[in-house]
């Protein structure tokens, strides 16, 4: 009778003799391994805190560096203020102050370096103390265009203030800013190459960071500001070249070894980096871009748009806040990390001491680190681990040969045992690999022993039960896929249409919260769509009528109502309905809003220009009855008027009476000319020629009456098509009603501008306003406020915008004055 498994095993282990041995043996290698270990350990952690020391001092004298360059232009800002702000002098200053800086040259296939004198300002200026630019030389060339700096849209990154922070400080003081300059994107540095240190023919991170005084008078008084601005190149110079490898200095480090030191500033934002896309930076609207985190799109995370901030980067590595809020506390030290790119690394920081503008709350302009990748920090601390490891593995050598034989007569019984074991499994777990390709219907034959072949004929019972369940999963997999794309179908269906309708649409549940509104509602109501549920007063909150409205017809079944408001000077017309979402108790509603303003408008404009059209006929023919009368009065009083050379007196009331017939005449010529406006004729023009040749006609009356006028043009408008003479004609009657109604003076503003509906001329004056019920009558013939003159000029400004296709329109706030807007089209009238 063949002996069984458990019973083989006995026999073999109790067979054995050399369990002494083998325990004997055990606890001597253990206490050798426990002292090996100890050795080992001491010598990597005195190693390590030697290197830690090393790199933690070497980023402090880095910071030391930084923060003697940050003194040493604040002596440059005080010796630049006591220079007279003329050309010479500041061109000598910008190329008096140099600096070497190590750059890659050649291409990205033939990489070279070389060691240039590059200017440390790229900008120095002197602005007066209106925020205008006297003097500016950039890069060593003396600027022509001078801006004013008081306004940030006008400075070189769109929203910088630094004129206005040094403007307000006292004598001494100065004003420092953060670094500025357009982000670098990913592809704009690497271009074709792979990586940062290969990317040679890439853009470069351009930036600044700027320093400002104020220059005071004897007696007190502002003269002006200085301003040196700092080139990014300078700071990058600090810690682009340094490697905590042997060989220390290189010409750019390696971001994938994690062997690179960087720069951040005291509000977290990195600003040195190998990776340039990695800097603080801004977009073409002078905005910071976003920090990279853990909300970062992966669009942006592919394309680079990823500024680094450490108070932001915990979901990198939560050591990464650490360091930012150390170096403000102004502590330096050593730390383990992670980077973006997967580097374990030991990072050494700094704080670079700095306590001037920007810099003022901290005492910090920011801080230098230094990262080692972890293999390289413990480079010397695993050399002597190795030695160590050495001599300990050859005591064991010798040990384990010994042992060695000894334990070869064991393998070998082992071995017989455990072939008689294996076979079967090693049949199982090929069965088992069968069924993981697929096979399910995989099965096995064991003949010996007996509780092996009781395992197999488990396997094999298992095998056919999950072959059955499988084909039952696939049927019913195949019908959810059936009826999962016929949803799909119609849901896509629904939601194109529902999207793609005029119609704004809004649902409410019973509680009169809306549950989902399409990108239409959005636009006509000016909203982000909601990502929660919100009360319907919330959604209206900028449009109280439209509630009023809904919130008095939501007692009906069905209802819809036209709403009238007034925005920003215009009237908005809006048609609200609502309708019942589906019968139940708990159905809800749809509430729809449609925008009407154009068609209203386009049916005012149409009905205003059909009463022009029959009012001018009407005109046309009354003031041609009337003037051949008029003429044979006039004649007649005339020859009266020589016949009473005797009665003076008489003669008075007869210059009187033919004074009224001139004044009458000349109305009813304004009504012919009103009735039959010359035919437009069209050239190319340049509607910037027109605009100054009429301003220059009221400019001296806009001097008698102390008016101040504001002008924003461009150089040229040019236009393919239009009347010049015309469009004089009626930016002249604008004009004169802005002097009227300014009899005191005040500000008139003329600007044009090209925008997406076309070519937009603005021109807006500061009087008394337009009463907002005269408003739908200013132009209107006839209609006038002044108490005199016809009240034709603005009927035939319309008439003359009208005839060039465009539209006026009018803006107004009682007691600020009105704002007249013309939008004529982009390539002239067609």
């Amino acid at each position: 009778m063949a002996l069984s498994f458990h019973k083989k095993v006995l026999c073999v282990f109790c067979g054995l003799t050399l369990l002494p041995l083998v325990l004997l043996s055990y606890f001597a290698v253990q206490s050798f391994d426990t002292v090996e270990r100890i050795l080992r350990t001491s010598a990597i952690e005195a190693l390590d805190s030697q290197a830690a020391e090393t790199l933690e001092l070497r980023a402090v004298m880095v910071a030391a560096e930084v923060r003697t360059l940050l003194r040493r232009i604040e002596s440059d800002l005080g010796a630049l203020s006591q220079l007279p702000p003329v050309a010479e002098s500041y061109l000598w200053f910008s190329s008096s102050h140099l600096r070497p800086i190590w750059v890659r040259t050649g291409t990205n296939a033939a990489p070279g370096d070389e060691r240039l004198p590059v200017r440390l300002y790229s900008e120095v200026a002197f602005i007066g103390p209106d925020g205008v630019e006297r003097l500016r030389v950039a890069d060593g060339v003396l600027a022509e265009v001078l801006r004013d700096v008081s306004r940030p849209e006008n400075t070189t990154y769109l929203t910088e203030t630094y004129f206005s922070a040094a403007r307000d400080l006292p004598p001494g003081r100065i004003h420092v800013t953060h670094v500025s300059g357009w982000h670098i994107s990913k592809q704009e540095q690497l271009g074709s190459a792979a990586s940062p240190e290969e990317a040679i023919e890439g853009e470069s991170y351009v930036g600044v960071v700027r320093f400002a005084k104020p220059v005071y008078s004897t007696d007190g008084l502002l003269q002006g500001v200085v301003v040196l601005s700092l080139d990014h190149q300078h700071l990058m110079e600090f810690t682009q070249h340094i490697t905590p490898t042997d060989e220390r200095f290189v010409v750019f480090p390696s971001y994938q070894s994690g062997n690179y030191a960087f720069m951040f500033d005291n509000e977290g934002w990195i600003i040195t980096h190998p990776k340039f896309w990695n800097i603080r930076g801004l977009d073409k609207e002078g905005r910071l871009v976003p920090p990279y985190t853990a909300a970062s799109s992966p669009e942006a995370v592919v394309s680079g748009l990823i500024p680094y901030n450490l108070r932001e980067a915990a979901f990198i590595h939560p050591n990464y806040p650490v360091v930012h809020q150390r170096v403000l506390g102004g502590r330096p030290g050593v730390i383990d990390v992670t980077n973006v790119g997967g580097s374990r690394k030991i990072m050494a920081f700094a704080p670079i001491f700095y306590d001037e503008g920007v810099y003022a709350e901290t005492g910090v302009f920011g801080g230098i680190t230094i990262g080692a990748e972890v293999k390289q920090f413990h480079k010397m601390a695993d050399s002597a681990s190795i030695n160590i490891g050495r001599l300990y593995t050859s005591f064991l050598t010798g040990a384990s040969v010994l042992m060695g034989l000894t334990l070869v007569m064991v393998v070998f019984v082992a071995y017989r045992l455990s072939h008689n074991i294996t076979e079967p499994l090693s049949t199982l777990i090929s069965g088992t690999k069968e069924m993981a390709r697929g096979k399910l219907s995989t099965q096995v034959e064991i003949a010996s022993p007996a509780e092996v072949a009781e395992l197999a004929t488990a396997f094999n019972m298992m095998a056919r039960q999950l072959q059955e369940r499988r084909e039952r999963l696939l049927r019913t997999l195949a019908v959810l896929r059936s009826s999962r794309k016929e949803i799909q179908r119609e849901r896509d269906f629904k939601q194109t249409v529902v999207e793609n309708v005029e119609t704004g649409i809004l649902t409410l549940d019973n509680q009169g919260c809306v549950t989902s509104l399409n990108g239409p509602a959005c636009a006509i109501l000016a909203l982000d769509k909601p990502s929660a549920r919100l009360p319907l007063s919330v959604v209206l909150r900028d449009y109280p009528e439209l509630l009023v409205a809904v919130t008095s017809g939501a007692g009906g079944e069905r209802w819809s109502e036209y709403v009238t408001l007034e925005r920003e000077g215009r009237s908005l017309t809006y048609r609200l309905a609502l309708h019942p979402l589906s019968s139940g108790r708990d159905s809800g509603k749809v509430l729809t809003i449609e925008d009407l303003t154009e068609r209203v408008n386009f049916r005012q404009q149409m009905a205003r220009f059909e009463r022009l059209a029959s009012l001018g006929r009407l005109s046309a023919g009354i003031a041609h009855e009337v003037r051949n009368p008029l003429t044979g009065i006039s004649l007649l009083l005339d020859e009266l008027h020589d016949r009473l050379l005797t009665h003076p007196e008489d003669q008075k009331l007869i210059q009187k009476a033919l004074q009224e017939i001139e004044r009458l005449d000349g109305l009813v010529n304004e009504l012919l000319n009103f009735a039959a406006l010359p035919e437009i004729r069209l050239a190319p023009g340049d509607l910037v020629v027109t605009l100054r040749d009429t301003l220059f006609l009221v400019s001296k009356q806009l001097q008698k009456q102390q008016i101040r006028l504001h002008e924003d043009l461009p150089v040229s408008l040019a236009q393919p098509r239009m009347d010049s003479d015309r469009l004089k004609q009626a930016f002249l009657n604008l004009l004169t009603n802005a002097m009227d109604a300014m009899p005191d003076g005040g500000d008139l503003w003329v600007v044009a501008r090209v925008t997406a509906a076309g070519v937009e001329i603005t021109l807006r004056d500061s009087g008394a306003g337009i009463p907002a019920d005269r408003l739908p009558l200013i132009f209107e013939p006839f209609y006038t406020t002044k108490g005199e003159g016809t009240g034709l000029g603005l009927s035939i400004t319309h008439a003359i915008i009208a005839n060039h296709g465009g539209r006026i329109e009018v803006q107004n706030q009682p007691g600020e004055g009105a704002c007249f807007r013309i939008i004529l089209p982009k390539d002239g009238y067609n």
